[in-house]
């Protein structure tokens, strides 16, 4: 996988979707949430190798918001 084939994720965009793998590359981790290669910040690696298996959302609104699917938040 390259930085070409990942997208970038615009502010108050989402991604949503299974999250299958993620990647840390020389250009920083990408994350494969459905059928969708997603450059990511690299705070979000730990959090995200939990998560793997599971359907989350990433919600690009000032930064970067991961939910997982399912789970209830205040």
């Amino acid at each position: 996988m390259t930085i070409h084939d990942a997208y970038r994720q615009l502010e108050l965009e989402e991604v949503l979707g299974e999250l299958h793998s993620i990647e840390v590359t020389n250009v920083g981790p990408i994350a494969l949430i459905g059928e969708i290669s997603v450059l990511l910040p690299e705070e979000l690696v730990e959090q995200l190798k939990d998560l793997i298996g599971r359907k989350i959302g990433i919600l690009r609104l000032d930064g970067y918001h991961v939910r997982v699917d399912g789970e209830k938040h205040a």
